[in-house]
């Protein structure tokens, strides 16, 4: 095509800008002469010419680009601003076509980042360089072995290693994942996240300036490397930081929370090559998108909108099969994980956590009202409400309004038995029905005497008949009783409990804390005149029910064989939800609570177990 006396083959990686300097070179052509005769020949001559060798794999798509420039931003090849590596042009004395690609920025072989500039004069490195590895501006050999005396990253040298071995490579992983895309993909891939972290103008078109410069595509390889060699957390803890970065006031829909990376996985990136993005994607939602799933969304899989976990209370409802007033009791308790959000217009949204109501809803179906209640350990109405606030029988939904009925846990029922225990003959024995009618204080005694009953403080009998094996039919010695009485209760009236500050003590917390669980109600408490102030007084029988019911750090820490530090992301990360904490923007606490719910203690079982 040139019709040059001396045409010696190009190297197997060799780029094509390089043999065309090369070969200039060697036939005593001077500039860009040769570089110009190219693009201005004709489709066929090129053609032909390639015929004529055994072409590296760069060449084809390098000619299109250099004769044919494209305006895409980003672009694949840099082949403006030339790079270079002093060892490898010593060594070798030609022009590599990896270091056209615009993420390789360093050498795969030294491990030193690529040069653009004239070791001696600082000058950008040009076409004109390549003639005869030397600088055009002082004459300076790019030869002379000048390599920077810092190695490159290692992200930069993972993006490198992992460009430079597809560009090579004739054979694709059949896996689809990172390890089954082209270079071409992989750019296009790397590319689309890494501008989406180095710009601060995040909602703006994917354009940079100067992006084929080696100061910038050696921030984008940075980047983009970081991300892909740690693939899928270093993606997930992207998707993350994108979030924190958006403007609060766009947490509930996917596009905004996300801002342009969600167009570019979904639109952007499409092609089935990367599906494993998208899926991965999917996967983060599905795991962490803690508000309402749009179900026209066309991006998302039908599996993960139907069977996303945060929906509405009606939604909630519709799913479980429980009434919405009954669904919005366990929220407005506070025993389902809720979200709220205020829109510009000020309307609130609020979304519950399915899983969790689908799980009450089952233990709902068994639970029984007051009188129901009642009737089953046969005692009255009132004894059975100071048991509800004693904490010996659990119920849902909190304390009913008008026109609702108490939802009476049934194992927390059953879970009121003595052991197979008869009556002594030759005793006198009187019921604790019985006592609670003639004996015991109306407003309370019930509650501390069937405690003393489950801790062996106070013996209690059982008929031999097994339909009165219920706590009304209890029976008990008169002369227990009254000792129990004269000490038990006697004491309780005088001493009403422990100041908050010594309850903190006893639950191993700080004050703040333990006045924080007071004021929302974790922690019961007691009002207790002392001059003409009132003071907060805390019960023992108080601090075992926060024992029953809940869970803190340090104790999580030991069933978990990790720092406390740890905790919370770790609970969280497998579906558990405190009830007051630092982030929970209802219950501040300045220490994390968890309830100590059936769920949470069989996984701290099995963890120990496992540990």
């Amino acid at each position: 095509m040139f019709g040059l006396l001396i045409n010696p083959q190009p190297k197997r990686d060799e780029s094509l800008l390089g043999y065309l300097q090369r070969l200039a070179g060697a036939n005593g052509l001077m500039g860009n002469e040769l570089i110009k005769a190219f693009q201005e020949a004709s489709d066929e001559d090129v053609t032909d010419w390639f015929c004529t060798m055994t072409l590296p794999v760069s060449w084809s798509p390098v000619s299109s680009e250099l004769r044919q420039p494209k305006t895409k931003a980003l672009k694949l090849w840099s082949l403006q601003y030339k790079r270079f590596c002093s060892c490898c042009l010593a060594e070798h004395a030609y022009w590599k076509e990896a270091w056209d690609l615009t993420l390789v920025t360093s050498c795969s072989i030294h491990g030193v980042p690529l040069q653009d500039r004239c070791p001696g004069c600082s000058a950008k490195m040009n076409h004109d360089a390549m003639l005869a590895n030397s600088c055009k501006s002082c004459g300076y050999f790019l030869t002379s072995r000048s390599a920077p005396a810092t190695a490159a990253e290692d992200a930069c040298i993972w993006m490198t290693a992992a460009m430079e071995t597809r560009l090579g490579q004739e054979d694709i992983s059949a896996s689809s994942d990172l390890d089954a895309l082209t270079y071409e993909q992989l750019h296009a891939l790397s590319m689309r996240l890494a501008v989406r972290i180095v710009r601060s103008e995040n909602s703006k078109p994917l354009k940079l300036a100067n992006s084929g410069s080696l100061e910038v595509s050696r921030e984008l390889a940075q980047a983009a490397g970081e991300i892909l060699m740690s693939w899928p957390r270093a993606f997930r803890d992207l998707l993350s930081d994108l979030r924190l970065t958006r403007p609060s006031g766009m947490g509930w829909k996917l596009a905004s929370a996300f801002g342009p990376i969600y167009r570019d996985i979904h639109h952007d990136l499409q092609a089935p090559c990367f599906a494993f993005v998208r899926a991965e994607f999917e996967s983060f939602v599905q795991q962490t998108w803690e508000a309402p799933l749009a179900k026209r969304n066309r991006y998302l899989s039908e599996n993960t909108i139907t069977g996303h976990r945060w929906v509405s209370i009606d939604e909630a409802a519709r799913l479980t099969g429980l009434l919405k007033s009954c669904v919005q009791r366990l929220h407005d308790h506070g025993e389902v994980a809720s979200r709220e959000i205020v829109h510009s217009s000020g309307r609130k949204s609020k979304v519950v956590d399915v899983g969790q109501v689908r799980e009450l809803a089952l233990l709902m179906q068994k639970a029984v009202n007051l009188r129901q209640a009642a009737k089953l350990l046969h005692i009255n109405l009132e004894r059975v409400r100071q048991l509800i606030a004693g904490g010996i029988l659990k119920f849902y939904g909190g304390k009913p309004k008008a026109g609702e009925k108490w939802l009476i846990d049934i194992e927390s029922l059953s879970g009121l038995r003595l052991e197979r225990m008869h009556a002594p003959p030759g005793n006198t024995l009187v019921s604790v029905n019985y006592l609670a009618k003639h004996h015991l204080p109306t407003g309370g005694g019930l509650v501390e005497m069937i405690g003393a009953i489950q801790s062996g403080e106070l013996k209690a009998f059982m008929d031999c008949d097994q339909s009165k094996a219920t706590v009304g039919h209890w029976l008990l010695r008169p002369q227990d009783l009254t000792g129990w009485m004269q000490h038990a209760l006697q004491k309780s009236s005088e001493f009403p409990g422990v100041t908050v500050a010594k309850a903190a003590v006893l639950l191993g917390v700080k004050e703040e804390v333990a006045y924080a669980m007071v004021r929302l109600g974790i922690l019961w408490s007691t009002s207790v005149p002392r001059g003409r102030s009132t003071m907060q007084m805390v019960k023992p029988a108080a601090i075992e029910r926060f024992r029953r019911r809940y869970i803190l750090g340090p104790e999580l820490a030991v069933f978990l064989g990790m720092s406390p530090k740890h905790i919370t992301h770790h609970l969280w990360t497998n579906g558990f939800r405190p009830v007051a904490g630092p982030s929970i923007v209802k219950s501040p606490c300045r220490q994390y609570v968890w309830p100590r719910s059936k769920k949470l203690v069989d996984y701290l079982s099995w963890k120990a177990a496992h540990h």
